[in-house]
């Protein structure tokens, strides 16, 4: 099977092609997650990430493009687009936004395999030949945030509480609830954007101590995410 170890997520409002997409790609044997909005997408990647992204630009609450570029920003994923636009300027927008491969529908779900098993491939050599970058790391057991030019920033207790959760997600959404908890409030405690001015400060203060941005970013309805 050409999908064997390898997990997708499938976003597709019509349910009868949702379901035929993804009980073809699990027979082939991907590892397969499908929703039928953006919202249930970012739902299902707050608890488990993903590899590649089967993403429908129609969507009922969010364009597809706009949950593309939210998604390249939350975490390195495979994007192809399903979509039945066949506007060559729909093709080109897409790509130029980050998919990495559009089909059009009706899809072959055997082209739609090749295609996922051909991607992963490619970024599968990519990360595999690249020179490792230098990343934002926590250290003095996450009293001290140190920048990928080396500079050290002292942390406050909350900044170091917010950063340690923050850190050990990389790369995943980290729910506001779970950050407020963390500094040990009740979930409403933090409704008059005291969370919100405690990244705010952070930010500044680590782009005046280590002349650097911190890749600290808001989800919008769901919490913070960082990706050193």
């Amino acid at each position: 099977m050409i999908g064997e170890g390898i997990d997708v997520c499938i976003v597709e409002d019509n349910d009868d092609l949702r379901e035929e997409m993804a009980c073809a790609l699990s027979q082939q044997g991907f590892a397969v997650r499908a929703f039928a909005d953006a919202r249930g997408l970012y739902a299902g990647l707050l608890q488990e990430p993903t590899s590649l992204l089967v993403l429908d630009l129609g969507l009922p609450d969010e364009d597809g493009r706009a949950v593309m570029a939210r998604i390249i920003d939350m975490m390195p994923v495979g994007i192809v687009i399903c979509s039945a636009r066949t506007a060559v300027e729909e093709r080109i927008d897409s790509m130029i936004a980050g998919a990495d491969a559009y089909l059009v529908k009706p899809v072959n779900v055997d082209e739609l395999a090749a295609t996922l098993v051909s991607v992963h491939r490619r970024m599968t050599s990519q990360s595999g030949s690249a020179p490792r970058k230098p990343r934002w790391t926590l250290e003095d057991d996450g009293w001290t945030l140190c920048s990928p030019k080396g500079k050290k920033v002292p942390l406050t207790g909350s900044e170091s509480t917010v950063l340690v959760l923050l850190f050990a997600n990389t790369g995943k959404p980290v729910p506001r609830e779970r950050l407020i908890e963390a500094l040990g409030h009740d979930s409403d405690y933090f409704l008059d954007h005291r969370l919100d001015m405690l990244f705010s400060r952070l930010r500044r203060k680590v782009r005046e101590s280590a002349a650097e941005r911190l890749p600290l970013r808001a989800v919008r309805g769901v919490g913070f995410i960082v990706s050193p």
